[in-house]
């Protein structure tokens, strides 16, 4: 794969920078059910996106059947794609940082794993989910490999590479209990095979399936609300676009005049960091070749500023933030910053609350925009500061931009989800619970 050629073909061509991302992957996904291996599936494959600049304007393309031959082609395609432009927008293709932080790729080789080892752990997982004696059933085991490399290089001199390996497990457990039915899961995500215990992970899946069992409603009103780490990290995730400077520019955002104003609480300290030791992954730099860095999107409650990719940073006249990937703006890893509170001591002074751990609807029921939100919940109820009863068929509603400005504390549990977004546990003052009705 000859990426310096093709650049010297497209500038042949009277492009008059070119940039080529090569992006390779490759995946193994095994399912179990009852026993044995009902799917197994290999994946193995390699893109070209490549960007270039004709006549003031820039033209994408993206394929997967790589050759000579078809580069050429795609090249042309480049051309006419910038021919159709009409709005005239920056077209830049990135000269490189001052400099990159250093990552240490995760290299381990999975392949090197015998294959009968992983369906033997694989099945072990989820016959032992399925032996506990309010299991009715599992849905589904699933174990999964993945591997990413990209290679980004232009025109202009840069060359950079990333690569990454993961792996991930699951069983979905259904426990019932007399007319109570709940299902449970304990997701795990592994750099190394040894960290991959299958009974451990049942084990966390059955004891968080029978804790569900017996839940009930609660009557309708407001309560004191604690979102777990996992759960507010879905919320920060809902409304991570507000944060886009693409948002601002197209009026989708409330914080569009909103830099250096105060729009949360004091201790709401937002942080987008790629780096970070605790999320799943280590980022160096964006898809347009911009060095990625730590920034505070809120600090002390105060908005800092959007993030953006080449083309609004230039529209903007700010720096680039390094958060272009996938042909949009998007977040690396974007955390609540935690407090110092353990989970027990935050819900100690909580007399008549509601720990939610589970959030259904999270697109439909929410308004990002407005920031309004309705969501079907269960988790369990707080009494008396400590964690009491199950709960469920409760709908929690409220305003995200006024949970923002009522946080009562944070925890210290600070939890990453594999899509890059993290929180602790957080208490809000007051939000709408609806239950039951009399």
């Amino acid at each position: 794969m000859n990426t310096k050629k093709w650049i010297e073909l497209g500038l042949s061509k009277g492009l008059t920078d070119v940039e080529i991302a090569v992006s390779e992957s490759s995946s193994l996904k095994l399912v179990a059910y009852e026993g044995k291996i009902e799917q197994n599936t290999i994946s193995d494959v390699t893109t070209v996106s490549i960007r270039g600049i004709y006549d003031g304007n820039i033209g994408k393309v993206r394929f997967e059947y790589i050759s000579d031959e078809q580069v050429d082609k795609m090249l042309d395609k480049v051309i006419e794609n910038a021919n159709v432009i009409t709005v005239k927008e920056p077209a830049i293709i990135y000269e490189g940082s001052a400099s990159y932080p250093e990552v240490k790729a995760n290299d381990f080789d999975f392949d090197s794993v015998d294959m009968t080892k992983k369906v033997s752990d694989l099945i072990t997982l989820e016959t032992t989910i399925r032996a506990n004696e309010k299991v009715s059933n599992v849905q589904t085991a699933v174990y999964q490999e993945n591997s990413s490399g990209a290679i980004l290089t232009n025109s202009k001199g840069l060359h950079l590479t990333r690569k990454n390996r993961f792996a991930y497990a699951y069983g979905i457990g259904v426990f019932k209990e007399g007319d109570d039915i709940n299902t449970a899961y304990e997701f795990d995500i592994f750099k190394t095979y040894e960290a991959f215990d299958p009974k451990k992970l049942a084990n966390i899946t059955i004891e968080k399936g029978l804790k569900r069992l017996g839940a009930v409603s609660l009557p309708t009103k407001f309560y004191p609300v604690v979102f777990s780490n996992e759960t507010f990290s879905d919320l920060l995730s809902v409304f991570s676009n507000l944060y886009s400077a693409e948002s601002a520019y197209r009026h989708l955002t409330p914080f569009e005049n909103k830099v250096g104003e105060k729009i949360a609480q004091s201790n709401f300290n937002l942080i987008d960091d790629p780096l970070h030791e605790k999320a799943y992954f280590q980022i160096p730099f964006d898809d347009e070749g911009v060095a990625c860095q730590k920034k505070y999107v809120i600090k002390d409650g105060i908005f800092q500023g959007f993030m953006n990719d080449l083309k609004m940073a230039a529209m903007m006249k700010q720096e680039p933030t390094g958060n272009s990937f996938g042909g949009g703006i998007r977040t690396t890893n974007m955390y609540l910053e935690p407090g110092d509170l353990s989970f027990d001591d935050m819900i100690a002074t909580i007399d008549d609350g509601v720990y939610i751990t589970d959030l259904v609807g999270l697109h439909a029921g929410v308004k990002t925009i407005s920031g309004d939100f309705s969501l079907q919940a269960s988790g369990f109820k707080i009494e008396n500061g400590k964690v009491a009863f199950p709960v469920n068929m409760i709908v929690v509603s409220g305003n995200f931009f006024d949970v923002m400005n009522n946080l009562v504390t944070l925890a210290s549990d600070l939890k990453f989800d594999v899509s890059g977004f993290g929180s602790p546990s957080v208490h809000v003052k007051s939000l709408s619970i609806s239950g039951e009705t009399k």
